[in-house]
């Protein structure tokens, strides 16, 4: 088998480890095709192999680009260029790992590596956080629970590892003249791998986090609203009147402490609207709950994509404006020149980035309770989410109709599991067409909705105080990553291949 088809060959392994194949075994074993397409090879046709095998992986991972495009009303090809192009991009890091790879083999390095470059994915250009390794496990809940010192990354660390290892061992028992290391090298990661399995078991069979408060009851409201109704005001009424049933039925059933609203789940503006207004004050009187509505909201002329609390007497208690809008649909770069091409570029963007991390607070058996909202795609960056100081629990509401029946809105729900590790604090998501769901503070999925239905369930909130060393401290394993490739860069005597 040529190095060209190894490395196809770990591209589609890296796909299939993701929702919605969820096979996530493979990513022990998904790279190592990779690695073994660029052993020997000079550092440019490893670069090759590493983008071939990226722009494979990626252009299965975003395949739901082009159906996304052209439900918007935009010819197929847009949504195939632009999938390209993305994919291209993402496929450079992959590629830079690879051409990296040739200098060094060692299993510690590489791993950084990953890390390094993950983060920098992450960040560059807004942040572009897709087919992080570390996703693929969100159901091993054993090997995650470490998140709440890594982060995410420290599950990356681990996969590579143990498939740099796994390579070198296989390379040492049948390659001639045979290689010296490889069994040493699985033996540490075995051992790694046995820390990360401890470590999960104490965190997933111990006592809960620290001041825990049962019986805080959050109802959502998943609406199943079209995206193309949401915001034509000939169905104002209609999408109205969804929710204010959903509402009444929870409050007739559960008794909520807290409702909540999917993003932009307001056919209007909420606190510019009177009339809106007035009819959501006099459900908020009539239910006697706190409501968290998702609103697109405007001031001094700038317009806000929202999460307005409103207390039961209808008096807004607080709200917060999204810090990370997605580009190229909140905030669009080069809008006047791309929307030349892209008709649907000039439909969106205008909004203005809040700079303020609310957390709310609404009191529940004499103390207050406090949570924090982060909106849609918010929920991917963890370094945002962990900034929401003293949170005790965290909802996430989103929009995701644009997906359609596609593998996004799995992949964009199992985010908030790592959210929850990382902070130890357990996650409500409210979402228009679904997913929405209850996942506690080690990651379990307590219970979810279907997508494309419609529905009000309710949830049992324990909020907490905990506060973990990733919530405290931020992705210093990265950090500690960048030092590892330092060390090995300062020193390429002893690491050469």
């Amino acid at each position: 088998m040529t190095p060209f088809l190894y490395s196809t060959l770990s591209g589609i392994l890296l796909f299939f480890c993701f929702p919605k194949a969820n096979l996530s075994f493979l990513a022990w074993i998904a790279l190592i095709p990779l690695i073994a397409s660029v052993k020997g090879a000079k550092p440019g046709k490893s670069f090759l192999f590493g983008f071939i095998s990226g722009v494979v992986f990626f252009c299965g991972y975003l395949y739901w680009l082009v159906p996304t495009f052209t439900a918007a009303g935009e010819p197929w090809i847009t949504g195939v260029v632009v999938l390209l192009l993305l994919s291209s991009y993402l496929a450079l890091y992959l590629a830079v790992f690879c051409a990296l790879s040739t200098r060094f083999s060692n299993p510690l390095f590489l791993a950084s590596l990953w890390v390094v470059l993950e983060y920098i994915k992450g960040h560059l250009f807004s942040g572009i956080p897709a087919g992080i390794l570390g996703y693929s496990q969100w159901n091993f809940l054993p090997v995650i629970q470490v998140c709440d010192i890594t982060g995410v990354y420290g599950v990356s660390f681990l996969i590579v590892f143990v498939n740099v290892a796994v390579f070198r061992y296989i390379l040492s028992r049948f390659s001639k003249p045979l290689i010296r290391g490889g069994a040493r090298g699985l033996i540490y990661a075995s051992l790694i791998f046995a820390a990360f399995l401890f470590y999960g078991a104490y965190r997933l069979s111990g006592p809960g986090e620290k001041g825990e408060s049962p019986g805080f009851k959050v109802a959502v409201l998943q609406g199943n609203i079209d995206q193309y109704k949401k915001w034509d005001r000939n169905y104002a009424d209609e999408i109205m009147n969804v929710y204010d049933r959903l509402a009444k039925e929870s409050t007739f059933r559960d008794r909520p402490d807290l409702i909540v609203w999917p993003e932009s789940s307001i056919p209007g503006f909420l606190l510019e609207e009177k009339q809106l207004y007035r009819r959501i004050k006099g459900l908020a009187n009539l239910t006697q709950a706190y409501h968290l509505i998702g609103s697109a909201d405007t001031r001094d002329g700038k317009y806000f994509n929202s999460a307005v609390l409103l207390s039961p007497d209808g008096s807004v208690a607080s709200r917060y404006d999204k810090i990370h809008l997605v580009p190229f649909g909140e905030a669009v770069p080069l809008k006047s020149f791309l929307g030349k091409f892209i008709k649907a570029v000039n439909e969106l963007g205008g909004f203005t980035a809040g700079e303020k991390y609310t957390v709310f607070s609404l009191p529940f058996n004499n103390r207050p309770v406090r949570f924090s909202s982060n909106i849609c795609f918010e929920s991917i960056f963890p370094e945002l989410v962990r900034k929401f100081r003293y949170q005790e629990f965290i909802i996430n509401i989103t929009n995701d109709a644009w997906y359609l029946k596609t593998s996004a809105p799995y992949e964009h729900f199992t985010f908030n599991v790592f959210r929850a590790v990382e902070n130890r604090k357990q996650v409500v998501r409210c979402a228009n067409t679904g997913i929405s769901g209850h996942i506690d503070s080690r990651g379990r999925i307590i219970s979810r909705t279907e997508i494309f239905t419609a529905g009000a369930p309710a949830y049992l909130v324990n909020p907490n105080t905990s506060v973990t060393f990733y919530s405290r401290f931020g992705d210093l394993f990265v950090f500690f990553c960048l030092i590892v490739i330092l060390y090995f860069v300062l020193q390429p005597a002893r690491f050469k291949r």
